[in-house]
């Protein structure tokens, strides 16, 4: 019977769980496809109350391209030749970045930007930050990332991230106006 479906072959390529039997009597439930492995994202942050008040602080966070002046991480930081939404830095070791401001929101106090050019072995990095009022004289500022690494889940990246850009730059932002 050479028309009979129990007696073909399987064809190459097909799915492999239709190639398993099938007794009489049972009913075979379609599988749903499974999703490709994807890559998670990773997230650093830091966190900080200040005794500032958060217009001040605002001021200093919005300024994109001045990040060198509160930061003391970043030796140079200057906006990009013909677009101020960008800015150059070079770090107090020597590495050198780009980063582009994709949105600003002056009621809410947040800023969001990524990077454009960096040396480090991620991809699809975002950073927000954010300025919250305390109080009249307080506030708090939380810096966050997200980001997929190139290998692994990404913890010791962001824990560099963490430690050695937003927890410094969050303890120098809160010492500034200060005595």
């Amino acid at each position: 019977m050479p028309n009979d479906p129990q007696h073909q072959n399987p064809q190459p390529g097909r799915d492999l769980q239709q190639a398993q039997p099938v007794l009489p009597g049972q009913r075979r439930e379609p599988q749903p496809p499974q999703p490709p492995q994807q890559q998670r994202y990773a997230e650093a942050r830091a966190h900080r109350i200040m005794d500032r008040a958060a217009d001040a602080v605002w001021r200093e966070v919005r300024d994109f391209p001045a990040l060198a002046a509160w930061h003391p991480g970043i030796a140079s930081s200057t906006a990009h030749p013909g677009n101020p939404r960008v800015r150059d830095l070079v770090t107090t070791d020597g590495i050198r970045l780009t980063e582009a401001l994709h949105s600003v929101d002056d009621t809410l106090m947040t800023l969001e930007y990524g990077f454009v050019a960096h040396p480090f072995p991620l991809t699809d990095y975002r950073a927000r930050m954010e300025v919250r009022p305390e109080g009249d004289t307080r506030c708090s500022v939380t810096w966050t990332a997200t980001f997929r690494p190139a290998e692994g889940d990404g913890a010791a990246l962001a824990a560099q991230f963490e430690a050695g850009v937003f927890a410094v730059g969050l303890e120098a932002l809160g010492a500034r106006g200060r005595g």
